[in-house]
């Protein structure tokens, strides 16, 4: 098994680990202890989607000025 690496800086792994856990459905045990089966727990597992979402973030402020003509969204 392959380890997966995020090549972004901190805060986007932050926000990714953010998300994760927003989408998170996995089951808990009573502990509260996460199995991590989800899909969004699994995507993490997965090289290209983790690369694929990296891109994604390096895209989104220059598409979204280009497309409705906004400098910064995330100022």
């Amino acid at each position: 098994m392959r380890a997966t690496v995020w090549h972004g800086d901190a805060t986007s792994i932050l926000e990714l680990v953010g998300a994760v856990e927003h989408n998170c459905t996995c089951l808990r045990s009573p502990a509260g202890v996460v199995n991590g089966s989800c899909p969004a727990h699994q995507a993490l597992l997965d090289q290209r989607v983790m690369d694929g979402l990296l891109f994604a973030r390096f895209l989104l402020d220059r598409l979204l000025a280009q497309e409705f003509g906004w400098d910064d969204l995330r100022a």
